[in-house]
């Protein structure tokens, strides 16, 4: 017998078993349950689009854009806590944001800065090659680098793999000269 008629017909006798309006409502509470796992894996506001996203152990980072009132945000934490928020207040920001991009053969990398006081947080997304004797793989990393005071303090990986500075950065972002005294590896 083919299985996927096989899988078919065991959901055929579930369905027969619990009740059509029974089983229909456990399938919605399954769909709808992975939904809420995706939904909490960005901080952004439905309203707000997406410039980076960047998924930790048990944290989130996201870049968020308010299109209607033109407001950039970092939100650093969880859907229930943020530890992070900049800027706190609503304000005109467009130049709190800076972006600036470099090419490595096979590749490059692009940041975004913002500076909150004394510390300087750079998200990063890395593009390289990386060649052996029989094939060319190409090896990416996204994260968030922190500077005190020009010392790098922390260096948070992203987990998720297809983490990127999203097109819509390279539109809006003032441009800066890429630093490379700024250690992102």
């Amino acid at each position: 017998m083919n299985e996927g008629l096989r899988k078919f017909s065991e959901i055929d006798k579930v369905k027969y078993k619990i009740g059509p309006f029974v089983f229909s409502m456990l399938l919605a509470a399954h769909i709808s349950s992975h939904a809420e796992e995706k939904s909490h894996l960005t901080l952004c506001a439905a309203s707000e689009t997406v410039l980076f996203n960047c998924e930790l152990q048990h944290k989130s980072a996201s870049l968020c854009f308010d299109e209607k009132i033109k407001l950039i945000k970092y939100r650093f934490g969880t859907r229930v806590k943020e530890n992070l928020i900049y800027p706190k207040t609503p304000a005109k920001n467009e130049y709190s944001f800076k972006l600036s991009t470099t090419p490595y053969p096979g590749g490059g990398e692009n940041r975004i800065r913002f500076a909150n006081g004394i510390y300087n947080y750079f998200i990063y997304d890395i593009t390289r090659s990386q060649q052996d004797k029989t094939s060319i793989d190409s090896i990416q990393t996204a994260g968030i680098a922190v500077y005190e005071n020009g010392k790098r303090i922390a260096n948070l990986k992203c987990e998720n793999s297809e983490t990127s500075i999203y097109p819509l950065a390279f539109e809006i972002l003032q441009r800066e000269e890429f630093s490379h005294d700024i250690n992102t590896d």
